[in-house]
């Protein structure tokens, strides 16, 4: 008889790590440049932008093999499958605030929950600074960011079949202005569809070049058949995050969850802290950021940063039947 030991049967697992949850805690308590000087003491040169991995523990002295399955159903469709001869098991990458079922060998399931929480974060191989924007305004499973795939960072084999069987991503939205001419197919393998178009973050989105691009960007995002997506610049943090706010505003969401999200670059080993200057970096106080959101004022005076950001999506050319077809297919 298989007994299951871990997770215990409705037990609520947080798949944020304890460095996470500080993190995010800090900056909401004390500000960002707080939450950022602490953070440049826990690093260490460590990649903290990984999800929290869960370890699935059982215990049966009868068997010398074991056929693990984990669902979001009791009847155990299309469950992830895993065949060990450990009594336990390491899954990643579940999906926040979502009920699971599990099970070895056939035995009687146990079930327990992820907790609710705006940001989710997705480990994949060779690369950093990956999240799943879904979370509490958005779908989970339909847009991912990150870093690049090639060149700096380079996704491996494990990453590839994260990024196209786990995921299931189908287009890699590759932002890079550096020259990538060369690249005319995904990193990730031959069923993803590569698609450049280059951007620039900050004041540079303003630039006429990059309106017109931002229009390429959102049909894109208004075309239901190139989902799941994956956003990428080189370390996914500025001309990514500039897209990932405009998505978060299409979709409703929070003022602090829009600033929260590019602040999180701060736990990759690529985002800095606030030593490289006095307002910070990445952090909502940073002068660029700042700078990004104040100039977003003129599309909709006294307005919320939603309703900025969609007025400056119109004025680059984004038509509101875009906007709509947006918020249909990502609103959770």
């Amino acid at each position: 008889m298989c007994t299951l030991t871990y997770p215990k049967n409705n037990e609520i697992i947080d798949l944020y790590t304890p460095i996470q949850n500080k993190f995010i805690k800090r900056i909401n308590k004390f500000g960002t440049e707080s939450a950022l000087e602490w953070l440049l003491t826990v690093k260490n040169g460590i990649e903290r932008s990984h999800p929290q991995d869960i370890n699935f523990k059982w215990c049966d002295n009868n068997s010398s093999e074991y056929i693990f399955e984990l669902s979001k159903n009791q009847y155990f469709n299309e469950p992830i499958i895993m065949k060990t001869k450990d009594s336990c098991c390491t899954i990643t990458n579940l999906e926040n605030g979502t009920r699971y079922y599990w099970r070895v060998n056939n035995s009687k399931y146990n079930t327990f929950t992820t907790k609710e929480k705006s940001q989710r974060f997705i480990k994949i191989g060779g690369l950093l600074n990956v999240r799943d924007i879904g979370g509490k305004n958005i779908r989970q499973g339909l847009i991912y960011r990150g870093s690049e795939l090639d060149c700096k960072f380079n996704i491996t084999e494990e990453g590839k079949h994260t990024f196209c069987k786990e995921l299931g991503i189908k287009t890699d939205l590759d932002l890079r202005f550096e020259p990538h001419e060369h690249v005319n197919d995904s990193p990730a393998g031959e069923s993803v569809t590569l698609r450049k178009i280059k951007y620039r973050p900050y004041m540079e989105i303003f630039e006429e070049q990059y309106r017109k691009n931002i229009c390429a960007i959102m049909e894109l995002f208004a075309d239901k058949s190139n989902y799941p997506i994956y956003i990428h610049c080189m370390g996914g943090a500025d001309r990514t995050g500039m897209i990932a706010i405009y998505l978060r505003a299409i979709a409703g969401e929070s003022e602090n969850d829009i600033h929260l999200d590019y602040e999180l670059t701060g736990l990759s080993t690529y985002g800095a802290g606030a030593s490289e200057g006095a307002d910070g970096f990445r952090s909502r106080n940073n002068c660029y950021y700042k700078e990004f959101i104040s100039a977003l004022d003129k599309f909709a005076p006294s307005k919320t940063l939603n309703e900025k950001v969609i007025g400056f999506l119109k004025d680059c050319g984004v038509s509101q039947n875009c906007i709509d077809t947006i918020y249909s297919i990502i609103k959770a």
